[in-house]
């Protein structure tokens, strides 16, 4: 299935548009309503407590274990008539900076591999 340019990655912090789909272990306090949530993507319990490279390690281990046609179906039915934007914590302006990195581009990276998707920042 091919999902190229339906969906993006953003952070709570810089949309809070329709389509919003959390893919954190949990939403900041004080996020407008309205987003939704996709389990399956949130990193396991580990993931304040490892380095990047054990993190994508453990990250990608888990995306394996998912089907990701399916995934992207579920993010699309989830969104409903909206792009599906899935969100974590880390502000953009941080990761275009090199001051941090993050999961969703994790998450981006695996479904371009498996589906052949581009899934950019918003």
């Amino acid at each position: 299935m091919a999902a190229s340019s339906l969906m993006k990655v953003s952070s709570f912090f810089d949309y809070q548009g329709p389509g919003r789909i959390s893919i954190a272990r949990f939403a900041p306090r004080g996020t407008p309503a309205g987003f939704r949530v996709y389990k399956p993507l949130a990193p396991g319990p580990w993931f304040n407590s490892v380095s990047k490279p054990e993190y994508e390690k453990r990250y990608f281990a888990q995306l394996k274990l998912l089907d990701a046609g399916q995934v992207v179906e579920d993010l699309l039915r989830l969104a409903g008539p909206a792009e599906p934007v899935l969100l974590c914590w880390e502000k953009s302006h941080d990761i275009k900076s090199g001051k941090t990195w993050c999961h969703r581009h994790l998450v981006a990276e695996w479904l371009r591999r498996e589906l052949g998707t581009e899934i950019s920042e918003l």
